[in-house]
């Protein structure tokens, strides 16, 4: 992830600036201003515009002119620019991240250079999946070795690199679902619990689904009090931010302007299982602006182990908290459904949903997969392998790939 940080040419992840321009909002301006986050500032987007991407169109060189490859590190020597500000359309999301990483910039004085934020910004993601790798993820699965060994093995493909080494607050939430799982083994006081699971939603809202799985899960395990306290906590900070997104544009704002779905019944069915692909296929690999495609062999293979990992799984001995793990599941689907119309009325299309809430997600769904199933002996060794396989060839296929479109 850190060999991702620095070698993804500058902004190639095209929401970086909008994630970019919160964070500088807590470092540069006053707290009030900087939590509405309105604007993506004139020199963020000079320094897009000085960088080379895909779209010269948008009046930035090519990498045919200039290599992107280690950009951060190696500054292209260009002219100064200018560039007026323009909405930023990230406005709509939670704040925590953006103040967290905001402040120690503003501490020391360190928010005038757009290029070293981003780095910092990244190394920050990358940082935070450490920690969550090494503190409450290490203690959640240390009976169950062989799991999470195939957990970070699935961490290392371009997809989970792609989703954590950019700026953006995906890596803030893969740390507070790794957080929550790991609070869930104790016997947390209510306070806590409370104020654990407030910090989802204002951190990103695709926490609901693990909050609503810890809400059953100790309402089920007789701990009520941390149950109702986390459970008003979250909801509470759903609504403000749920008005609070509508009012800040984005999706939840275009989506009543959008054109209405004329499709058939057969159109919805065809676009929400598109949909659903996506979300499938997504996680695995890269989607920058290049939006860089697998090699369909190794899609195929990948795919194949997704069907043979599914069919292999056996129900665990004695399964633990299948209401909780229910209700995240329930919940995970309404949003899914709530943003595949709202992506298809906004945009046009179906099939537009990010697919790196997997890896968001992805401390609860190994607690799930532990919680319910087990693999039979006789395949673990051979999933192990092929899942090795997979990665390494798609990393090679990914490098291979991105060498030739940003250039060297």
């Amino acid at each position: 992830m850190v060999l991702q940080a620095l070698y993804v040419p500058a902004f190639e992840a095209p929401d970086e600036p909008q994630h970019l321009a919160r964070v500088l909002d807590f470092a540069r301006r006053p707290l009030p201003e900087a939590f509405e986050g309105r604007w993506v500032d004139g020199d963020i987007v000079a320094s897009v515009l000085a960088h080379p991407c895909p779209h010269p169109e948008l009046g930035c060189p090519s990498y045919a002119e200039i290599p992107g490859a280690f950009d951060l590190l190696r500054r292209p020597k260009l002219p100064p620019r200018t560039a007026n500000r323009y909405p930023n359309a990230e406005a709509k999301q939670p704040p925590l991240f953006y103040l967290a990483a905001g402040l120690p910039l503003r501490a020391v004085g360190a928010g005038r250079d757009p290029m070293a934020a981003l780095l910092y910004v990244r190394l920050l993601s990358v940082g935070l999946v450490t920690a969550a790798l090494f503190f409450p993820l290490r203690r959640t699965f240390a009976h169950r070795p062989a799991l999470a060994v195939a957990g970070l093995v699935a961490l290392c493909a371009p997809g989970a690199a792609e989703a954590f080494a950019r700026c953006s607050n995906d890596a803030a939430l893969f740390l507070w679902a790794a957080a929550v799982v790991a609070a869930l083994e104790k016997r947390p006081v209510p306070l806590w619990m409370a104020a654990l699971l407030a910090a989802g939603p204002l951190i990103k809202l695709t926490a609901l689904p693990v909050a609503a799985f810890a809400v059953v899960a100790l309402w089920r395990e007789s701990r009520r009090g941390a149950a109702a306290a986390g459970a008003l906590a979250s909801l509470l900070v759903f609504l403000v931010q749920a008005v609070r997104g509508w009012s800040a544009g984005g999706v939840l704002e275009l989506a009543p302007q959008g054109p209405q779905i004329a499709d058939s019944f057969s159109g919805w069915a065809v676009g929400f299982a598109k949909t659903a692909y996506t979300l499938v296929k997504a996680p695995f690999w890269a989607m920058g602006w290049h939006l860089l495609r697998p090699p369909p062999a190794i899609l195929a293979v990948y795919l194949g182990l997704l069907l043979a990992f599914l069919l292999t799984q056996r129900p665990a001995a004695v399964p633990r908290r299948r209401l909780a793990h229910a209700a995240g599941a329930i919940v995970m689907a309404a949003g899914f459904a709530a943003f595949t119309v709202a992506t298809r009325r906004s945009l046009g299309v179906w099939g537009a949903v990010a697919g790196w809430y997997v890896w968001d997600w992805s401390p609860w769904l190994a607690v799930a997969a532990r919680d319910l199933t087990r693999v039979e002996p006789r395949f673990a060794r051979p999933l192990f392998a092929i899942e090795a396989l997979v990665v390494v060839a798609s990393n090679v296929a990914w490098f291979v790939m991105a060498s030739a479109a940003y250039g060297r």
